[in-house]
């Protein structure tokens, strides 16, 4: 057992080794007492960690499949980030099914009710 590096206590650091690169294995001794139970995992949360990731993930290949300037992908993937209601229609970036902004991505560029939304994005 290594202690965490980080210092955090019921943390440790675990070391892989790659056993390709291992000839030989000696031990030196071997553990007495029985290891800790392992953590419970939550797989709904992880279940939607991982949804949640694809969709992101889809969500710029279809940006790049749709020829979206850099500028427009950094410019949602900033958006995205306080806004999760936040999708492409076409080359359009569409925040909380109000706000459309259209290339060049600029100020000028936002469209949407006048209202907190607009001057929100």
């Amino acid at each position: 057992e290594c202690p965490s590096s980080s210092g955090k206590p019921n943390h440790a650091d675990i070391l892989l080794v790659n056993l390709q690169y291992v000839s030989e294995v000696e031990i030196i001794n071997d553990r007495t007492g029985t290891p800790p139970p392992l953590a419970s995992l939550n797989v709904s949360k992880l279940a939607n960690k991982a949804r949640t990731e694809k969709e992101e993930k889809m969500s710029q290949a279809y940006a790049i499949s749709a020829g979206v300037s850099l500028e427009g992908q950094q410019l949602f993937q900033t958006i995205h980030k306080t806004i999760k209601d936040c999708k492409w229609q076409e080359k359009n970036i569409v925040v909380m099914e109000e706000v459309v902004i259209a290339p060049p991505y600029q100020v000028e560029n936002c469209k949407g009710k006048e209202g907190s939304a607009l001057s929100h994005v």
